[in-house]
This record gives C-alpha cells, sequence and structure tokens, in this order.
C-alpha cells in the first residue's frame, strides 16, 4: 500500500500560499518593508525576505513532493490514468512559469521535478511604488536554477497560477483515482 497522503490538508496548504501571493503587497505595503528603508515598523526587509522564503519554500517543496507521490502512486495502482491529460486539464488557461534556460516543456509533473532538483531558489520582488525606499513585496515568482546531466536549466514559477494548477490536479486525481479500493486493506 503506499503512503497515506492528506489530500484536504496539501490543498489547505496550496490555499495558504496563494493567499500569501496576494498578501504581500499589502502587508509591505502597510509595514514600509523595503530594503532601503531607514525606519522600520515591525518588521526589516531581511527578516520579512526571510520569514516569507521559509515558509514558501517549504510549502511549495512538501507539496511539489507529495503531487509527485500522488502521481506515481495513481500510475502504479491504475492503467487507466492518463497523468498526461490530467495535468494538461490542471494547467487549463494558466501559465504555471516561464523556462528561462534549458529544453523543458513546464508542466505540472516538470515543474514538481524542477522544485525537488533545484540548486538554488530564489523569490521575485517588486516595488510597490516609484521610490528608491518605496516598499519593496513578493510579486510571486519563485525562480529556480539547477543542472541535468551538465546541461543548465533556469525556471519562474508562477506561484498564484501553479498553485490553482495544483488545487485543480489534487481534485481531478481524487475524482479519477479510486483512492478507497487503494487504501481498502491498509493496515
Amino acid at each position: 500500500m503506499p503512503h497515506l497522503i492528506d489530500f484536504d490538508g496539501l490543498e489547505k496548504n496550496l490555499f495558504i500560499l496563494q493567499h500569501l501571493c496576494y498578501a504581500s503587497k499589502k502587508f509591505c505595503t502597510k509595514n514600509k518593508i523595503s530594503r532601503d528603508a531607514e525606519e522600520f515598523i515591525d518588521y526589516e526587509w531581511w527578516e520579512y525576505a526571510g520569514l516569507l522564503k521559509s515558509i514558501v519554500s517549504n510549502t511549495v517543496i512538501e507539496s511539489a513532493i507529495k503531487i509527485r507521490m500522488l502521481q506515481d502512486f495513481a500510475q502504479k495502482e491504475s492503467e487507466d490514468v492518463d497523468l498526461s491529460t490530467m495535468d494538461q486539464e490542471a494547467c487549463e488557461n494558466l501559465s504555471i512559469g516561464i523556462v528561462r534556460k534549458g529544453a523543458i516543456v513546464l508542466s505540472l509533473r516538470e515543474s514538481c521535478n524542477k522544485i525537488v532538483h533545484a540548486t538554488e531558489a530564489r523569490m521575485g520582488w517588486s516595488n510597490a511604488g516609484n521610490a528608491n525606499d518605496s516598499p519593496e513585496y513578493w510579486n510571486g515568482i519563485y525562480a529556480l536554477w539547477g543542472e541535468n546531466r551538465g546541461a543548465k536549466w533556469e525556471v519562474e514559477l508562477n506561484i498564484e497560477a501553479w498553485c490553482i494548477a495544483m488545487i485543480r490536479f489534487n481534485k481531478i486525481v481524487q475524482e479519477k483515482v479510486d483512492w478507497h479500493h487503494i487504501f481498502k486493506y491498509d493496515e
């Protein structure tokens, strides 16, 4: 029997991550978070960036691993499962990211692989205003770098769209795979 995956917990974490994408600008504007700020309210830029990257990194990694495991379990348990079609359906009308370097077709599955195998990850930042000391916020981009058999690659994930696709995939895999049958005799 495969590991027991908490579908609801996975969706909850993706929901929170998606909301972080939406909330960063407002939070940073309200708290005047900027690398160049001379005055701090409650958070210095580095403190905020460190806390946020820790939350984003851990949630992205955990979610990617769980979805990859779900895909592998589903494929093993049911020959009728078409992961490629499910992946395309989950990503429909979404741009989950951009390939900056490398010969990569960025499917949901491949994005999860890139998360797991990245040797560097950076968050994208934007200014909320025009001045140098204007609040700086996370723009929802999570850039990844790595290497596969000597070939370097770079991918920028759009975390908002990626979360939507991941939540869709989570729902699709629950509908199309008979998990009750898989876990029926689990001990």
